[in-house]
């Protein structure tokens, strides 16, 4: 076996990273439309359960916190939907 020094990427994840790459995407999307996780994170995989695959985690959120998120993505898809209805009867749109 060769023991040459390591750098930096000797402790690279790429499975880690894939999540990361992932959750950043999640945490966007949500937050394009006013909602936020405080307490959102990456779980790692889990030796003695059935956990075999890195996975984001919420969190634990009030039942008002649930409620405003509940309203806020509500109000932003009903934009989308207003803005459908529109393109179809102003152009001729369709699903």
């Amino acid at each position: 076996m060769d023991y040459e020094p390591v750098g930096p990427e000797y402790w690279v994840n790429n499975d880690r990273e894939k999540a990361e790459e992932v959750g950043s995407q999640f945490v966007n999307a949500l937050r394009r439309v006013g909602v936020d996780f405080d307490c959102i994170g990456i779980d790692t995989p889990c030796d003695n359960c059935e956990q075999e695959d890195y996975r984001i985690s919420l969190g634990w959120i009030s039942l008002d916190e649930a409620s405003q998120m509940a309203r806020k993505v509500n109000a932003a898809l009903d934009e989308l939907d207003q803005f459908r209805h529109a393109r179809r009867v102003l152009g001729g749109f369709s699903k």
